[in-house]
C-alpha cells in the first residue's frame, strides 16, 4: 500500500506541477481538457461537487488520496480502511476547492473593469443563473482576465449557468444578454 501511495503521489505531483507551469508561467489557457466529463442538472444535493470532473480535478483527487494514504499507512491502518478514508478525503478536498478556494481566488483577482466594457456583441459565459425576469451574472474575458458583470436576459428566457451568451445592449452597471443559439434563431 505504501508503494502504491508513493507512486500515485509522485505522478500526481509531477502532473499538477506541469499543468501549473504550462497554464500560468507559459500562458497556455486551454488544453482542451477543461470541459467536464459529465454534467448533472437539476439535483438538489450537490453530490457532483464531490466528484472529479476534469483532468485537473482528477489530479487533485489522486494527490490528496495519496497523501492521506501515506499518513494512514504510516500509522499502520488496515489497507481497506486507508483506501476508504483516502477516497472520502479526496472528495472533501474537491468540495473545498469548488466552494471555498475557487471563490476566494475570484474575490482576490477581481479588478476594476474599464468603462467601455463589455461592448455590444462581446461573448461571455453565464456564471449565475439568469431568470427570465430577473438578474444574473456573466463573466467575459478582456485582456486575458475574467470579469463579472450583472446581466439581464433580453428575451425574458432563462439562461442557465455555463451557457454562452452575447451582449446585446449595455447600461450603467449591467448588460442585456441573449443566448448564442437564440441569436441564430432570431435572424
Amino acid at each position: 500500500m505504501t508503494v502504491f501511495c508513493i507512486i500515485l503521489l509522485v505522478v500526481s505531483a509531477v502532473s499538477l506541477t506541469t499543468e501549473i507551469i504550462l497554464r500560468y508561467v507559459l500562458g497556455i489557457k486551454n488544453f482542451g481538457l477543461e470541459k467536464r466529463f459529465f454534467d448533472f442538472h437539476g439535483s438538489t444535493i450537490p453530490f457532483e461537487d464531490f466528484l472529479p470532473h476534469d483532468v485537473l480535478e482528477i489530479l487533485i483527487y489522486a494527490f490528496s488520496f495519496s497523501v492521506l494514504g501515506l499518513i494512514l499507512t504510516a500509522m499502520t491502518m488496515p489497507w481497506m480502511l486507508t483506501v476508504f478514508c483516502g477516497m472520502v478525503f479526496g472528495c472533501l478536498v474537491l468540495f473545498g476547492k469548488i466552494h471555498w478556494f475557487k471563490n476566494s481566488v475570484i474575490l482576490i483577482k477581481r479588478e476594476r473593469l474599464p468603462k467601455d466594457r463589455p461592448n455590444v456583441d462581446d461573448k461571455a459565459v453565464c456564471s449565475k443563473r439568469i431568470d427570465g425576469g430577473g438578474y444574473g451574472e456573466i463573466i467575459f474575458e478582456y485582456k486575458g482576465r475574467g470579469y463579472a458583470v450583472n446581466a439581464v436576459s433580453v428575451n425574458g428566457t432563462d439562461i442557465e449557468e455555463g451557457e454562452h451568451v452575447t451582449v446585446v445592449h449595455k447600461e450603467e452597471g449591467f448588460c442585456f444578454v441573449e443566448r448564442e443559439d437564440e441569436e441564430i434563431v432570431n435572424e
